[in-house]
């Protein structure tokens, strides 16, 4: 996967986390460190600007990705280790950019280490036994004489299919949040939140959209700058992908950009087709990767690996379409996120719950509270982990508390999350990783965020929102020409009209029987099919985890019989074969 470790620990324990990280790319390691301690880095070779080590001889720091303002400040990488040493959080609130910062005095034995405004690379670490850390839990667990597992965060998983706040699934690990520094000084841990957005809602209009637009290409610009030689992109039918498509297009110099697609969201080809005609429209070669029950099942292991068990395979599928691309490029990006723009914190999770407790129960649970505490042998509260994050979340309204909560949790524990898939073949870069831009965002106009229409206990999504519309626009009339792919519209078009195309498309394809949104899943298919080889993985990872303690045994054999007669499932299943085959792999 590539990525960084250290600690107070020898050089030959730092050298094993170093490997332990290492991915399929081939990469460079570098190593800075004496009997006492040090830090490790291992990087893609072709990504030349992706990682950053330096020495003075007596201080020592990596940066692992890459700070995008750093002509801006003026300074050098140097300046800025040395800086990061003396006044942390000052100097980390300067920084722009996906990365992680690591620096050590070894003189005074202490250690810096930064993560990002939106946690692109979140490092972790403990304190049993000595001080390490490393981007791999199971890197930190190997050097480890035991740990336990934490049952808090094994319900957090059940529940949402991820997990949330600093949690891992061993209690002696811990992740260092986003906009966060850590400190290890005199043999003493301390963490401090060096950054949090201003929430207070700007006025809809073309102001805040002219700005929106300005900040966008100013983080696409930054980004481009560090790299290093081609590039290639995820590119869909939908609106992110485009949009990002669009401000690299502008930026892009003598780089080649190759647009990467496969068939899903749901898989009826248009995804593929409409890709094509905006990579066409903007001179990007486009190829289509296969994803199928076979090449998913290929790897399902690795995947689940590289994440370390915290995020389910079902919310992998897609991102695993990664390792069947041949001669991957230096660079691969994913389109610069429109939960940032309303897309996933709805106007009903803002404004509809009195705690944020309620509503990020809302906006992340994806299975009830009972039906975790029927597969899961232990008494847990699966609420314990909301409960927590609303109580430290800084903002003294509610309003201010859930915006700040999915900021600090949604992106680094979730979607950027994955994306340690793509790191393990290649170098990776994210692009919104960008304070400027991401504290735009926080002023999102409350009118701007998706709707929902409120159905029975459940609030069914729009499928966009209108700042993603008035960003297409603005970023490239052409591309605003092409048909959306999930409501069949272009984007030219009014909001209300996207509104009533989602619902008609998806009422029609469920009429003729076609895939289509909340139906049944891809995987729900491969699962239910006896003849796949992913049905076979799935089926043993089940009997497996039916005898496993901490799992009720019936419960988890009737949700599986149910859904091969059936009862869609897939989404609980993949939670609990998730944590049985990393649990085999890394605990047992």
């Amino acid at each position: 996967m590539s990525g960084i470790s250290g600690g107070t620990v020898s050089e030959e324990s730092i050298r094993e986390m170093t490997e332990d990280i290492g991915g399929l790319a081939e990469e460079s390691t570098c190593i800075h460190a004496d009997a006492d301690g040090g830090i490790g880095i291992s990087y893609p070779v072709e990504d030349e600007k992706g990682a950053t080590t330096w020495t003075d001889g007596k201080k020592s720091g990596v940066v692992y990705g890459a700070i995008t303002n750093l002509s801006e400040l003026g300074l050098s990488h140097a300046e800025v280790f040395e800086s990061l040493l003396e006044r942390p959080g000052e100097t980390a609130a300067s920084l722009e950019g996906g990365f992680l910062a690591v620096c050590r005095d070894r003189s005074e034995e202490k250690y810096v280490v930064v993560t990002d405004k939106l946690g692109s690379r979140l490092p972790f670490y403990t304190t049993s036994g000595s001080f390490r850390f490393a981007t791999s839990v199971s890197a930190i667990l190997e050097q480890m004489d035991g740990g336990q597992l934490d049952l808090q965060a094994v319900s957090d998983m059940l529940l949402m299919g991820h997990l949330w706040g600093d949690r891992t699934l061993i209690k002696e690990i811990t992740a260092v949040r986003p906009s966060h520094v850590l400190e290890f000084s005199d043999g003493t841990v301390s963490t401090h939140r060096y950054w949090v957005p201003d929430y207070e809602e700007h006025e809809p209009g073309e102001a805040y959209l002219s700005e929106l637009v300005k900040r966008y290409r100013r983080a696409v610009q930054r980004g481009q700058k560090t790299f290093s030689g081609d590039a290639g992109l995820w590119l869909s039918g939908g609106l992110d992908s485009r949009s990002t498509a669009a401000a690299l297009a502008e930026v892009r110099g003598e780089s080649a950009i190759t647009a990467y697609t496969y068939d899903a969201n749901p898989p009826v080809g248009i995804n593929p087709e409409l890709a094509a005609e905006v990579a066409a429209e903007l001179g990007f070669d486009h190829r289509e990767i296969p994803l199928n029950a076979e090449t998913f099942n290929d790897a399902l292991e690795r995947s689940i690996e590289a994440v370390d068990g915290m995020i389910a395979w079902n919310d992998l599928q897609n991102i695993t379409t990664t390792y069947g691309v041949e001669q991957s490029p230096p660079v691969m990006m994913e389109g610069m996120q429109g939960e940032l723009l309303g897309d996933h914190l709805l106007r009903p999770h803002v404004d509809k719950y009195a705690s944020a407790v309620g509503s990020q129960f809302a906006s992340e649970a994806s299975a009830t509270t009972e039906e975790v505490e029927r597969v899961l042998s232990p008494d847990v509260d699966p609420m314990v982990t909301f409960r927590n994050e609303a109580e430290t979340s800084p903002p003294s309204s509610i309003k201010g508390k859930i915006k700040d909560i999915h900021i600090q949790n949604y992106y680094s524990r979730r979607t950027l999350a994955s994306n340690k898939i793509i790191r393990d073949v290649s170098g990776e870069r994210t692009l919104h990783a960008d304070g400027e831009y991401i504290e735009w965002c926080a002023k999102l106009p409350h009118s701007y965020r998706k709707g929902a229409i409120t159905w029975g206990n459940t609030d069914i999504p729009f499928e966009t929102t209108r700042a993603k519309l008035g960003l297409i626009r603005r970023l490239s009339p052409p591309l605003a020409e092409i048909t959306y792919e999930r409501t069949r519209l272009k984007p030219t078009l009014p909001y209300h009209a996207h509104v009533l195309g989602f619902f008609s498309s998806v009422a029609f394809e469920r009429m003729v029987s076609k895939p289509t949104y909340g139906g049944g899943q891809l995987t729900d298919l491969w699962i239910r099919d006896r003849d796949s080889e992913i049905h076979e993985t799935i089926s043993g990872l089940i009997d497996d985890a039916r005898n496993r303690p901490l799992f009720e045994g019936n419960a988890v054999t009737e949700l599986f019989e149910s859904h091969m007669n059936g009862s869609n499932g897939s989404g609980m299943l993949a939670r609990i074969t998730t944590l049985e085959l990393w649990l085999q792999n890394n605990f047992d």
